[in-house]
C-alpha cells in the first residue's frame, strides 16, 4: 500500500515538472498543458469557479479522460465545441489538479496537421479526427463511442481533408456513415477539384451506428488538393455522422 502511494506521488511529481509545451501555447487562465506519446496532461493550477476547462481542439480521438489522482479513472464530463473542447472537473476537486486524456495516437494540436498521403497499397484514409470543419455547428466529436464528424444540423456546414497523391487517377470512394432512425434521405456531395459525385444518406438506426457506403469513383489530380463533403439537401433535423472516408485507386 505504502509503495503504491509512493509510486503515485512520484508520478504526479514528475508529470508536474514537465515544462509547458509550446505546441499547445494558448491563453489558458487555469494552467498549462504538456504531452507525451500517447496522452495529453492538463495541469490545473487555478480551478475556475464553474470547474470548466476550455482546451484547444486536438486532431485526435481519445480513449480515457480522468483525474490523475483518481485510481478508478472515473470519466470526466466532456463536451466538444466547434473549435475548442470543454472538460468539467468534479465537485470537491480542490485548488489544483492534473487531468489526463489518453489519446489515440500521439497528441496533435490543430496546427500540426499536414496533407494526407497514400498508404503502401495506394489507398488514402481520411479519419474524422483529421477533418477541417467549416460552418456554424459542424464539429469533430472525439469521445470513444463517437469519434465522428457530427452536429451536422446546418446544411451549409461542410468539411474537408487535404490529400497529397503522387499521380492523377480515378479513386473508389468508401464512406462510413451513420444516421438516426427516420432521419435519412439527405442529399450529399463529395468533391475533389472539378470531380464530384452525390449520394443519399441512409438510415442506419443510430447516428453512431456506422455503415460502409461505396459511393462510386472520383478523380484526384497529382499533388495536394482538397477532398470535401458538402450537403446539398437536408431531409430531417440532421444530415448524418461520418467516421471515416477511404479512397482506393481504381484499376480501370
Amino acid at each position: 500500500m505504502i509503495r503504491s502511494l509512493l509510486y503515485l506521488v512520484l508520478a504526479v511529481s514528475c508529470c508536474s515538472l514537465l515544462p509547458a509545451d509550446e505546441r499547445w501555447a494558448n491563453k489558458l487562465d487555469w494552467g498549462h498543458i504538456t504531452a507525451s506519446d500517447d496522452a495529453i496532461y492538463f495541469h490545473v493550477t487555478s480551478v475556475p469557479n464553474n470547474r470548466v476547462l476550455r482546451i484547444p481542439r486536438l486532431y485526435n480521438s481519445y480513449e480515457e479522460l480522468y483525474l490523475q489522482s483518481d485510481s478508478t479513472k472515473k470519466p470526466l464530463a466532456f463536451k466538444p465545441e466547434v473549435d475548442h473542447w470543454l472538460i468539467t472537473l468534479p465537485k470537491g476537486v480542490g485548488d489544483s489538479a492534473i487531468v489526463v486524456m489518453k489519446t489515440v495516437g500521439k497528441p496533435r494540436p490543430i496546427k500540426d496537421v499536414v496533407a494526407i498521403t497514400p498508404a503502401g497499397d495506394g489507398s488514402v484514409t481520411l479519419p474524422a479526427c483529421l477533418a477541417t470543419v467549416h460552418g456554424e455547428k459542424l464539429r469533430f466529436e472525439p469521445q470513444p463511442h463517437k469519434n465522428t464528424i457530427g452536429y451536422w444540423a446546418v446544411v451549409e456546414d461542410w468539411c474537408e481533408w487535404t490529400v497529397d497523391v503522387p499521380s492523377s487517377g480515378s479513386y473508389e470512394v468508401s464512406l462510413w456513415q451513420g444516421c438516426g432512425t427516420g432521419k435519412g434521405g439527405s442529399e450529399v456531395e463529395v468533391r475533389a477539384g472539378e470531380s464530384q459525385l452525390s449520394f443519399i444518406v441512409e438510415d442506419t438506426g443510430h447516428f453512431q451506428n456506422f455503415k460502409e457506403r461505396n459511393l462510386g469513383k472520383i478523380n484526384l489530380k497529382a499533388g495536394k488538393q482538397s477532398f470535401q463533403i458538402r450537403p446539398k439537401v437536408k431531409a430531417k433535423n440532421a444530415v448524418m455522422d461520418v467516421r471515416l472516408v477511404v479512397l482506393r485507386k481504381s484499376e480501370s
